[in-house]
């Protein structure tokens, strides 16, 4: 395996700005990413926080989440060591998607793991790994499929068919073990023949063969390929995790206005600022769901505190206070609250994030205030782009970089194929239409004397050739395409390998297709590669 490393663009003004110009953004976040002295600021600080939840309380609700399947000596372990009363955590998390979703789940759990070990080095103290599972989302139609780079070099969606009713949370679909194993199967079949193939499809079904939840298959999947790291685990809609979480439940609805009315100031200065504010917002947000176990819905807020949903539920403040305290899982977070409720769970040294989390986490640092907490220091996760060896082969043929690949393949095979003719069509063309322009604008001009409306007529005229010129222009490429149809299916295969759709692979592929040619060695190496810095971005040669 071979590592190098490339500059990606940030997406956006604000991203640009955190990974560069972080000043301009100190009213948006506590700590500096780019400062390693902010870890040991960050923990004397959590040292003099008096903690809601107790760490024992908090190492015997993930005690139990693990028992059975998820448990393994470096686990084991960890939980005791989390119940130090110096211990920190490293969290992050992903939807449960299925299979464990797109690459960058992976991704995100290894920058855990990797940021974890270099923190207990550096602080002398135990720092433990832990992988949010958003369990409570309900989100069905982004979980439920997985991407798969076929033999022919196509990305195709494989979809498990399995129907829901409302919108539950992932926690609450319980796939049929024949089903699931069924589809598992149908993966298998799109994808080649290898040495590794046997391996996942055996370990995938032996870990479909009870009927749990998509969330715990989800867990079961990644503690498969992080347990022996020590890699802790909880579902947010794991039911003792919610017993911790009334009392924060209580306060959210206590202060759901003044909380609300802190995210909207936050929203303003961004929009003041230049930034984008990537998640809706508005006067009358509860940022909460009541949840059941078919249906999750949003919850919103009148003037006078009254809580109600969009099909016409009311429910007092009162009430609410009430029938939380009764039964914590009636609600559950949405993307705004979910940050407050793991600082209040966890003793958060940093948190590790995509890139959207990070632009959404913006509007949250006053609110952090009105909780009288403090926002972690906020870890962008590792980006990753998986090169296979067929892949770098093409690269290799057509001399192109994976920088090539990502931001101007399209222009990268236009200038190779119009290499293989001598033709250049864009000089070739563009000459035309200048000449034309030299002759036609002339001519309007002797022409439009002898009566006025042949100037606009003239203007018409050349207007048709032009389309002609256009129309024969594009004529060429076609010719040129069909006569080299197979070199440009070379392309077609790198983008789909490297950049599918126009997306970062990382945000489309499944690690599956990856395991079934190169086997599951590579996570391994790329828990052993130093922790990418700034926004660099990994390309990993397989």
């Amino acid at each position: 395996m071979r590592v190098e490393e490339i500059y990606m663009e940030p997406g956006n003004s604000l991203l640009r700005d955190y990974f560069y110009r972080f000043k301009r953004l100190e009213p948006y976040f506590t700590y500096h990413p780019g400062d390693d002295s902010e870890f040991f600021r960050r923990a004397e600080r959590l040292e003099k926080r008096n903690h809601p939840v107790s760490r024992e309380q908090l190492a015997d609700v993930l005690r139990q989440y693990h028992a059975d399947e998820l448990d393994h000596p470096a686990v084991r372990s960890n939980l005791e060591r989390l119940c130090h009363s110096d211990s920190l955590v490293v969290v992050g998390g992903q939807q449960a998607g299925i299979l464990t979703g797109p690459l960058y789940t992976i991704h995100k759990a290894i920058t855990l793991i990797q940021l974890a070990e270099r923190e207990e080095r550096r602080l002398n103290r135990p720092v433990i790994p832990v992988f949010w599972i958003a369990g409570e989302d309900h989100d069905w139609d982004e979980v439920n499929h997985l991407h798969l780079l076929s033999t022919e070099g196509t990305v195709e969606k494989i979809t498990l068919p399995v129907q829901v009713h409302g919108k539950p949370s992932v926690s609450n679909v319980f796939p049929d073990p024949d089903q699931l194993i069924q589809w598992i199967e149908n993966v298998g079949r799109h994808l080649p023949d290898t040495p590794y193939k046997r391996e996942w499809m055996d370990l995938l079904k032996e870990l479909s063969r009870d009927r749990l939840s998509l969330s715990r298959h989800f867990a079961r999947l990644l503690h498969h390929l992080f347990g022996r790291y020590g890699l802790l685990m909880i579902d947010s809609a794991f039911q003792p995790l919610r017993r911790l979480e009334t009392p924060f439940f209580q306060w959210l609805i206590e202060e759901n206005e003044s909380l609300n009315r802190e995210i909207l100031k936050q929203a303003d200065h961004l929009k003041q600022d230049g930034y984008p504010v990537t998640v809706d917002v508005g006067l009358d947000k509860a940022n909460l769901f009541l949840s059941t176990d078919t249906d999750r819905k949003a919850l919103y807020r009148t003037e006078d505190g009254t809580f109600f949903t969009k099909d016409g539920e009311i429910i007092t403040h009162k009430e609410l206070l009430e029938r939380v305290y009764r039964e914590p899982s009636i609600l559950s977070n949405n993307v705004l609250t979910r940050p407050l409720m793991q600082e209040f769970l966890f003793p958060t040294l940093a948190t590790v994030l995509g890139p959207g989390e990070i632009a959404y986490w913006a509007l949250l640092k006053s609110a952090f205030s009105l909780a009288g907490m403090e926002m972690p220091v906020l870890f962008p996760r590792n980006s990753v782009t998986l090169v296979g060896r067929k892949g770098e082969k093409e690269m290799q043929r057509f001399q192109l970089t994976v920088d090539d690949v990502l931001h101007r393949l399209e222009a990268k095979k236009w200038s190779w194929l119009e290499r293989q003719y001598h033709l250049d069509v864009d000089a070739v063309f563009g000459r035309v239409r200048s000449r034309i322009k030299e002759i036609y604008h002339p001519l309007i001009g002797e022409i439009s004397g002898v009566r006025p409306d042949l100037k606009d007529l003239g203007n018409t005229n050349c207007g048709h050739i032009m389309k002609q010129v256009n129309f024969l222009e594009q004529e060429t490429r076609k010719a040129l395409e069909k006569r080299e149809e197979v070199e440009l299916q070379r392309f077609d295969l790198l983008e789909a390998e490297i950049c599918p759709g126009g997306a970062l692979q990382e945000r489309v592929h499944n690690m599956i297709p990856w395991w079934n040619l190169y086997g599951k060695g590579w996570v391994d190496q790329l828990l052993q590669t130093p922790l990418v810095q700034k926004n660099h971005h990994r390309v990993v040669y397989l």
